[in-house]
């Protein structure tokens, strides 16, 4: 999963930096204890999701998984419902979504629809539109949904940071020589409003604001407040008696203040840092010695702005939560044929490393599944309720209303513009104000125009990738891949499984086929999935809470707790070894895991488990952040005076070396070895007990926990199916691709561990060139300053496990969880 990562910031009371970024337990005892299994008496929660896989492969093998998709897309009879976090047009999207068109042309009565996250997405949002228009039958047979869209407390914020405080420009007669308060009055109105009267009432520049936000363009941020604020700029500079008069210095500061609201929600890892520390240190500074520029601030940055309740807005969870993600993994067709798993729709996760794909190629596990009429019905019902869901999904339509993009597009028309016709000389400030005429100018000519030639782009980069797919991938043969159709790997109509001798070189176990399978469907959605409150979608829920899972709508991770006491339950019945295994490509466990992992190596309690970790290393992970909390997390646990120092307590990660080396040595012609070559990070989603298996799309960290929409599929009983993916790690044990590192995890103490956190830091620096990037040249002391709070935060992890392991019955919100949801 390729996603950005905003980071927490303990040390500098973050909570207030976020604000701005819209910002059954064991009883311990001293003799062993007879547990009853949980899972004996199967649950309400998964009771009401049973049903029966009458074919199914787990699918280890990208090409094999991608086949089998187009597979299901060519043999759907009326409708098809996918839903992606990441549907990125690329070589394999293109060749996916021609598939898709194929289908429609084909049937006028056949439907599509694709629901995608909007943060991910909304940048590529006429790519989408286009798809939609997409019309050979004259009718719209494909329709595309994002989920999170904002929210009323959204739209407020949006409001507020583009409108000034003088009385003409807002509604309000005369002026105030308090500016927030008569923002508040004026925002007051949305108070009453539902969601679609909102969106009816908001102003264009609040429309570009969200616009610019959702796309992650900074010049549409700056634009909407520009102009927004320019009026109030120039009262502020002209009129003493209201407020100080602002120098240049004063409203370049206000320009850095955006600049920097924007760097903190959307740049990269150290970038994002930075920016939170700078704003969390200016929000400190703005105290009695400032105090008269507070009410010009005011009109920049909400700082006090009321929510209906009279709480501060910024605490609002809309906005806390405004960066959920839909992390479904799905295609269903006909309610009979369904796919899930861990893989998003684009290269790195469809494809053998190659010269198309320069940076990752994910190692992933799907699920293929020919399901009988309950599973199909239960998967349906799922999908339709978070699809409906229209307090958090948006129709394209309904997007155009709120947040279009059109007016981005004409933001950079007119920026190339001032480019060419703006006098040389002018200052940042006045090229902006350059820009910012030729842009009024251009919006009486409306958008229209542009947003048609963007989508005429979208359709030639589809046609370019659809033909580099055919000709720089399908047609291409190198010993590692000797197929040319895929068809040949996957065919439902004759016998599923085409290609036996498909090898990825990792290990020899690409599809584990199952027949007459019970399966349960598990899922974690924002709204309570008790049997009581189903249905009821109107109120939705924000994070989680221990023994609340339910109620919060997290049925996986309550699975997960009920699994771990199961496999520690049926090792007492049985006295027998029982092997906990997570194989998971991000792993930093939440506190209920922690808890569940403390008690499953406490010989007291389950002396017959073992636990074993498979994940990626700091060299292998796409997310580095993660492998540094977990790493974090586990040397607390490895320390004597607890019980992860046993044998029965292993932990392997992914070796980089290893992995280069087989991409070179089998997917690469040897002439391009010494190109930019693509290499292998872990992405699976799966969890062993014992006997039973967990295969989905939700990570073992705090954001599939607190945050994110996930599903997955959950087998109680399954000993062939876990011996097959068990001969999987044997393998990768066999050939060094994965190494046993626990000793790169147990340290003495933390600051054993504090050396190897700066030793991998620097080791991250030189893998990125960083000291040799000019434009990292004046900014040695940020960068500084960033590793230092990133080490406080590591820090602050330590201290939140302490207490943790503390705790004897963990109940309600975690602490520990909420200080990292954000990563």
């Amino acid at each position: 999963m390729r996603r950005k990562i905003l980071f927490s910031q303990p040390a500098l009371n973050y909570r207030f930096t976020l604000l701005f970024l819209l910002a059954l337990t064991f009883i311990g005892c001293s003799k062993k204890l007879l547990i009853t299994s949980p899972l004996a008496v199967t649950p309400d929660y998964l009771k009401q999701n049973a049903f029966t896989a009458k074919k199914a492969f787990v699918l280890k093998d990208n090409d094999l998984a991608f086949a089998s998709k187009i597979d299901i897309i060519k043999n759907a009879k009326n409708e098809l419902r996918l839903v992606y976090y990441i549907y990125d047009l690329d070589e394999t999207t293109a060749f996916m979504t021609h598939a898709l068109l194929e289908k429609i042309k084909t049937n006028s009565d056949f439907r599509v629809k694709l629901l995608v996250d909007y943060q991910w997405n909304y940048k590529n949002l006429d790519f989408f539109r286009w798809m939609e228009n997409q019309q050979p039958n004259g009718i719209q047979q494909i329709e595309v949904r994002f989920y999170n869209r904002p929210a009323v407390s959204v739209i407020k914020f949006a409001e507020f940071m583009t409108i000034g405080c003088a009385g003409d420009t807002i509604g309000i007669n005369g002026k105030t020589p308090n500016c927030a308060d008569e923002k508040q009055r004026y925002l007051n109105k949305y108070n009453s409003l539902l969601l679609p009267e909102a969106e009816a009432e908001m102003s264009l520049e609040a429309k570009i604001f969200l616009a610019g936000f959702y796309s992650k363009d900074p010049n549409g941020l700056l634009f909407a407040t520009q102009l927004g604020y320019a009026r109030e700029l120039q009262n502020l500079a002209e009129n003493s008696s209201s407020t100080p008069t602002m120098t240049e210095d004063v409203k370049e500061n206000l320009k850095k203040v955006m600049k920097l609201y924007w760097t903190a929600k959307t740049g990269n890892n150290a970038e994002r840092i930075k920016a939170q520390i700078q704003l969390s240190i200016m929000g400190l500074f703005y105290g009695e010695q400032l105090k008269p520029f507070i009410n010009g601030l005011e009109t920049i940055l909400p700082f006090s702005l009321k929510d209906l309740d009279n709480s501060p807005l910024m605490t609002n969870p809309e906005i806390d939560y405004i960066t959920d993600y839909s992390h479904h993994k799905l295609i269903l067709a006909d309610n009979e044929v369904a796919q899930l798993g861990g893989r998003n729709c684009a290269n790195a996760y469809h494809m053998h490393p190659n010269n198309l794909e320069k940076k990752y190629i994910f190692m992933d596990t799907d699920v293929f599944m020919d399901l009988d009429t309950r599973g199909g019905n239960i998967i349906q019902k799922t999908y339709d309720e978070l699809w409906n869901y229209t307090t958090m999904v948006a129709t394209t339509a309904s997007i155009e209303k709120h947040a279009p993009i059109g007016y981005l597009y004409l933001i950079n028309k007119a920026t190339k513009m001032a480019e060419a016709s703006c006098p040389k000389n002018l200052s940042d400030l006045e090229k902006q104000g350059c820009a910012l005429q030729i842009f009024v100018q251009l919006m009486e000519s409306g958008t229209e125009g542009l947003v048609a030639e963007k989508q005429n782009e979208w359709g030639a980069k589809y046609e370019k990738y659809l033909q580099s797919y055919q000709d720089n991938y399908l047609d291409k043969s190198t010993n590692a891949k000797q197929w040319t159709q895929l068809e040949t790997l996957f065919d439902s109509n004759n016998g599923y499984i085409q290609n036996n001798t498909l090898s990825n070189t990792l290990h020899s176990v690409n599809a584990i086929p199952l027949t007459n399978q019970p399966m349960f469907y598990v899922q974690n959605v924002p709204y309570n999935l008790t049997i009581l409150k189903r249905g009821n979608l109107k109120n939705r829920k924000f994070g989680s809470e221990y023994d609340q899972e339910i109620e919060h709508g997290k049925m996986i991770q309550k699975l997960w707790e009920d699994a771990f006491q199961a496999a520690c339950a049926k090792s007492n019945v049985t006295n027998k070894p029982v092997e906990v295994i997570i194989h998971q490509g991000y792993f930093s466990p939440t506190e209920g895991v922690v808890q569940e992992m403390n008690k499953l190596m406490n010989s007291n309690i389950c002396p017959n488990v073992t636990l074993k970790i498979y994940t990626n290393s700091i060299g292998t992970t796409d997310l580095t952040p993660i492998n540094f909390i977990g790493r974090r997390q586990m040397q607390y646990l490895l320390q004597k005076n607890n019980e992860f120092n046993t044998d029965r307590f292993q932990y392997y990660e992914y070796n980089k070396d290893r992995l280069t080396q087989e991409v070179i040595d089998n997917f690469l012609n040897q002439s391009s070895v010494k190109e930019e070559i693509s290499s292998f990070s872990l992405h699976t989603k799966v969890i062993i007990f014992g006997d039973a298996i967990y295969i989905g799309s939700a990570n073992a960290e705090f954001r599939s926990y607190m945050m994110d929409t996930n599903n997955g599929i959950f087998i109680e009983d399954a000993p062939e199916l876990v011996a097959a993916y068990k001969k999987i790690f044997e393998e990768l044990e066999a050939k060094h691709i994965v190494v046993e590192a626990k000793q790169h995890i147990n340290f003495n103490d933390v600051k054993q561990l504090r050396a190897q956190e700066e030793r991998d830091v620097s080791a991250l620096l030189e893998r990125y060139s960083v000291n040799e990037r000019e434009s990292m040249a004046n900014r040695k002391a940020e960068l500084e300053f960033f590793i230092r709070q990133f080490y406080a935060t590591l820090d602050q992890v330590t201290v939140a496990m302490k207490k943790s392991l503390k705790k004897k019955k963990l109940k309600g919100p975690s602490e520990l969880d909420a200080l990292l949801k954000v990563f």
